[in-house]
């Protein structure tokens, strides 16, 4: 087999490793990004639930304020309707008290409500009917009516009451005048504790916070509870911002108070100047995604490593298939004897090499080679010896016969042929000059008997159209003829050209010994 034909046959492995390398990656690929596909929908999904948690949250605790609101404002409005009674100031303190708050809410989370002039000062208190005179034209609730155009119904800020220092807010209703000057506001307080408990009793994970707060930025209540927040201004943070385009939403950022990043879910309450928010911590919302994404991503390794082993075994067995396939055919193709090519694989070379010398328009050479009165020496010297000169004759044609795309063959018994596609007839004539020196060189080396010589023809033809690629055999085994018939131990060659009318000129025999 020729080097041209082990290069041919070779250059069809990467395409078989491809196809059987391809299916393999392609299923891993895919396995890998469906996984990955998997993941994302999970950690989108962990967020949602989260986010759908904290708004349900979110809405449980608005339902609980407003209901206290609307109960505390339905209070104020008794007390104000009651001001408007004309008798009202001919009553003794205890009628009048009952007259101003025997409506009001007794819930525990409310304290005292309040009567408070224009000028600050308490007129009425729902807890005593004579009040100490107190000046409140300091607290917030007061100066939110009295200096701004302030919604009907105020929030205040957060402040310690007086007589037993609990954080409580003030939620005020303005008073007018007849006129409608400021005549001083009716207010009641709500105890923060009672929002303290209640975020408490709410179910959430580690670093999670829920905050009530002011539409201006100041805190009122948070959880986990930190007393030092309490009324501490924070308008700069990302929720206000969002406040301010949107009633309620959803958003991701790192608090301002401790630095954590959370989803936050927030809302405002009603029509009232407050908002709540529930934040959870991002790590506590991707922890068991983050270990189920471990599970899946051990799989997927597992899954190459096992993909890459098959791949490496079919590898393995396809590399043994190919060598194998390949000694074969080295073997098809191969005269056991000599290490040449075989006749069958001669015949199949010099018909695809004259096809493409005859589209190519290109020359094919070919030399004929023919041990001299073989059978007389092998009778002679024993088949031993005689198959010891068959195989000098192949090593001095292999050690010569160097391009890819030539082709050293043992035609039959004791002739060979040397197939030369593209050289010309000096070319071929010089190899065989070669052929010769090599094979005497090796004959006196190896001391074969006397005898051991050779006979070559050679021949060069240009095919034609309709010629095929016997006439250029029949070339050449006429020089090799003439090289007998003209002593023996020599080279004849054989110069032919083709006329288109698919004659052929009549080979000229040109000796050289």
């Amino acid at each position: 087999m020729s080097d041209h034909d082990i290069a041919r046959f070779r250059s069809k492995a990467p395409s078989n490793r491809l196809k059987v390398l391809a299916p393999v990656v392609l299923v891993t690929l895919a396995f890998c990004a469906l996984c990955s596909h998997v993941l994302i929908e999970a950690r989108r999904s962990a967020l949602e639930r989260a986010g759908d948690a904290a708004a349900n949250m979110a809405v449980a605790i608005e339902a609980d304020i407003v209901r206290n609101v609307e109960a505390l404002n339905l209070s104020l409005q008794g007390v104000i309707a009651g001001l408007g009674q004309r008798e009202l100031a001919s009553l003794s303190p205890e009628l009048r008290q009952r007259m101003l708050f025997d409506h009001s809410t007794a819930a525990r989370s409310f304290g005292a409500i309040l009567v408070i002039d224009e000028n600050g000062r308490l007129r009425y208190d729902s807890r005593n009917p004579s009040p100490r005179p107190l000046d409140l034209s300091g607290r917030d609730y007061f100066r939110l009516q009295r200096d701004q155009a302030a919604p009907v119904l105020s929030v205040g800020q957060p402040e310690a009451a007086r007589s037993s220092g609990a954080f409580i807010i003030g939620v005020s209703k303005r008073l007018t005048h007849p006129d409608g000057s400021f005549a001083g506001v009716v207010a009641g307080t709500v105890q923060l504790s009672h929002f303290k408990k209640l975020f408490n009793d709410m179910s959430l994970g580690p670093n999670s916070t829920i905050m009530l707060g002011r539409a201006d930025g100041t805190m009122l209540m948070r959880w986990p509870f930190d007393e030092a927040l309490i009324g501490r201004n924070i308008g700069h943070a990302e929720i206000f911002k969002r406040l301010k385009s949107a009633r309620s939403g959803r958003f991701e950022t790192t608090a301002v108070t401790d630095g954590v990043h959370r989803l936050f879910v927030y809302s405002q309450i009603s029509d009232l100047p407050i908002f709540v928010s529930v934040g959870q911590s991002t790590g506590a919302i991707y922890a068991p995604w983050r270990s189920y994404a471990w599970t899946v991503a051990m799989l997927i390794v597992a899954l190459v490593a096992m993909s890459g082993a098959l791949g490496w075994l079919l590898l393995r067995e396809l590399n043994w298939h190919s060598e194998a396939e390949q000694r074969l055919a080295m073997l098809a193709s191969t005269d056991g004897l000599t290490g040449l090519s075989n006749r069958w694989h001669f015949d199949d070379t010099i018909r695809k090499e004259w096809r493409r010398a005859r589209r190519d328009r290109t020359p094919v050479a070919l030399l004929m080679i023919d041990a001299d009165a073989f059978k007389t020496y092998n009778d002679t010297h024993g088949h031993q010896a005689g198959d010891e000169l068959l195989k000098v004759i192949g090593e001095a044609m292999l050690a010569n016969v160097r391009r890819g795309a030539d082709l050293g063959a043992r035609y039959g018994g004791d002739e060979f042929a040397v197939l030369l596609p593209g050289a010309s007839l000096e070319n071929a004539a010089e190899v065989a000059g070669k052929i010769r020196a090599h094979f005497n060189r090796v004959c006196r080396d190896k001391g074969l008997a006397e005898g051991a010589r050779i006979s070559i023809g050679v021949a060069c033809l240009i095919p034609e159209r309709s010629t095929g690629h016997a006439a250029l055999l029949t070339a050449a085994d006429e020089a090799l003829y003439r090289a007998k018939d003209g002593g023996r131990n020599r080279t004849e060659l054989a110069e032919a050209a083709f006329k288109a009318s698919q004659e052929i000129a009549k080979p000229a025999l040109v000796a050289a010994a």
